[in-house]
């Protein structure tokens, strides 16, 4: 009865259903710095490595991608917020995100500076929660953060733990993979940006964001009819204060300064090059350091 009342009432859904077709919804887009998205990457965080980005959604361009030890700190990902605040001199329209406390101080400066705007999203509405399936635009890139790079990672420490050269239950092991990898890795990182910004969207009539390549769109919308979104800032003295209490930058290298200084020590005790060039000499700077430190204790 409930299948003859539904086909009378919603034909066109059931034949949807009935061919396998979902309707997707339509994401709007009114320029570049109308939404950003951000989030984490958890993939390398097993091995002491956690990754931080944010995209914009209407040029698809990576805005930032930063490591630290713990993507989890409100006040690291605060600071990244605050470099993109400052390179584009504004704030975007909206700002996509995750549940959780991670992101508290993003929300509350996010809606603060949107607070007097008069436009429809302004205030509360400036910062939206939202799930993984609706954050798509981050989302797609980690597939292809992955693809391109993230898998020869994930690989790598997984040998080294088959191995035995690495403890994931030491502290002092994670710290070391931040000394000995941090660098190549970033540069790993950057060359993924480059290509990810570089590269041409294809044309989606799904979706109202043309076809380009992301930097281009980003910079110039102008050429496919869109408009920078960007809200540009009346007063910084307020951010700056801001800045000074709730801002935090990961430390170097994304160690403590105990392990630096021992991790020195090692280096040039040992005669060792720092910095590497690849993962092979990175593997070998890694296993001389702990067996240093070792011999220490």
């Amino acid at each position: 009865m409930v299948r003859l009342i539904l086909g009378l009432i919603d034909p066109q859904g059931v034949a949807l259903r009935q061919a396998g077709r979902l309707r997707r919804r339509i994401y709007i887009n009114n320029g570049p710095n109308f939404a950003i998205h951000l989030d984490g990457w958890d993939k390398l965080k097993p091995y002491g490595l956690s990754i931080h980005g944010a995209v914009d959604g209407f040029s698809r361009r990576v805005l930032w991608l930063k490591y630290c030890d713990s993507n989890k700190k409100p006040k690291y990902i605060f600071s990244f917020y605050l470099d993109y605040i400052r390179e584009i001199n504004g704030i975007s329209v909206r700002v996509y995100y995750d549940r959780g406390t991670k992101n508290s101080i993003v929300r509350d400066v996010q809606i603060a500076l949107r607070w007097t705007d008069a436009d429809q999203y302004q205030g509360i509405l400036s910062f939206v929660y939202v799930s993984s399936t609706r954050n798509v635009r981050i989302e797609r890139f980690w597939r292809s953060l992955r693809e391109m790079c993230g898998n020869v990672w994930m690989n790598h420490f997984k040998d080294m733990s088959d191995f035995g050269l690495l403890d994931t239950s030491d502290s002092v092991h994670l710290e070391c993979i931040r000394y000995c990898f941090l660098l190549v890795i970033n540069k790993d990182m950057n060359e993924v940006c480059n290509i990810w910004n570089t590269h041409r969207v294809r044309r989606n009539n799904r979706i109202s964001c043309p076809a380009g390549k992301s930097e281009v769109l980003f910079f110039q919308p102008e050429v496919n009819g869109a408009r920078d979104c960007n809200i540009p800032l009346v007063d910084n003295r307020e951010l700056n204060d801001v800045e000074r209490e709730y801002s935090q930058r990961p430390p170097e290298l994304d160690v403590s300064q105990e392990f630096l200084t021992i991790a020195r020590a090692a280096v040039g005790d040992l005669n060792l090059q720092y910095p590497h060039r690849n993962r092979e000499e990175g593997t070998e700077l890694f296993a001389a350091i702990t067996m240093y430190i070792e011999r220490l204790v």
